[in-house]
């Protein structure tokens, strides 16, 4: 039986990864406020401009932002592609806030139009459920059920986080809850065939390390369920001298993706991106288009198309 393969439209990922996401179950963590939705969310635009269903799962943000993200992303994306104003590009505020729209010049609002569009083209193939307090993972494997009954196909799913997820049994622990989450995304993976990441989260103690296997250990049976475990981290982090705070201020921020765990394929593998935050992008370093010095919010070279 021929094993279908799905590039995440991350050329320097999908060759680590033999190709891209294969059936089974995908873990990516980091600390908060690295980008990790960020990533998911526009790996999930890439995999539905090839023609491919995502079904995501957004257990904190609401359907209406992370929306916003992409249509950010766009007008970043278009202004790097025409060599327009970056100036003009526009945050998630920037979209979000409607009030704004009267300040902009024509430019900014054609912009935006046009950015909507290109998320138009997309929109068909992707799937946003929105739950906080009520999603379960028993909650999740019916709505994919329910998705590919009604005639859909089978999609690639997201889960946006595993820590908020409800749990099954309000009496057993954190841990027995994840673990019983993590074994039933396992199993959903396996019975439709199809790639399920799991996006989590890690504690404080792990903000000055690099990222290891021992990241996920209170993330229950992730790291042993899991077929590919992905790691972001600052690039830099656990050298002498390293400053997370300086690093999370750099525009665009030095992000690593480190393929911890690859059941099938290559392990250790470290991909580096320019995390351009405020515009919801994520470029692999060596194919990053262009940094911010015209707007003075890099001090490194510029890189164009």
């Amino acid at each position: 039986v021929s094993t279908q393969v799905i590039p995440t439209g991350f050329e320097a990922l999908d060759s680590m990864l033999d190709g891209g996401l294969y059936e089974g179950l995908y873990g990516i963590g980091a600390i908060s406020s690295l980008g990790k939705t960020t990533f998911a969310l526009q790996m999930a635009d890439q995999i539905a401009a090839q023609g491919y269903e995502v079904l995501i799962f957004s257990l904190e943000m609401s359907k209406n932002e992370l929306i916003s993200k992409s249509i950010s992303r766009n007008t970043m994306l278009r202004t790097l592609k025409t060599r327009g104003n970056v100036q003009y590009a526009k945050t998630t505020r920037g979209i979000l806030a409607r009030g704004k729209y009267g300040s902009y010049c024509q430019a900014e609002r054609n912009l935006i139009k046009n950015s909507v569009s290109d998320y138009e083209k997309i929109a068909g193939n992707i799937f946003i459920r929105e739950g906080i307090g009520d999603v379960t993972a028993e909650t999740i494997i019916n709505q994919v059920r329910e998705h590919i009954e009604s005639g859909h196909k089978p999609p690639v799913v997201i889960v946006d986080y595993l820590q908020i997820l409800s749990p099954k049994n309000e009496k057993w622990t954190d841990k027995q809850n994840t673990d019983n989450a993590i074994l039933t995304f396992k199993r959903l993976s396996r019975d439709y065939k199809i790639p399920v990441i799991v996006i989590s989260s890690f504690n404080r103690e792990n903000y000055s390390v690099k990222v290891s296997m021992q990241a996920f250990k209170e993330s229950g049976a992730i790291e042993y369920s899991t077929d590919v475990l992905i790691g972001l981290q600052l690039k830099g982090v656990g050298n002498k001298n390293f400053d997370i705070d300086q690093a999370k201020s750099k525009n665009p921020r030095e992000v690593e993706a480190v393929i911890l765990k690859n059941r099938n394929g290559r392990t250790g593998g470290k991909i580096g991106f320019d995390f351009y935050a405020m515009f919801n992008y994520f470029a692999e370093s060596d194919t990053a288009p262009m940094t911010f010095d015209d707007v003075n919010l890099s001090s490194k070279k510029s890189r164009r198309l």
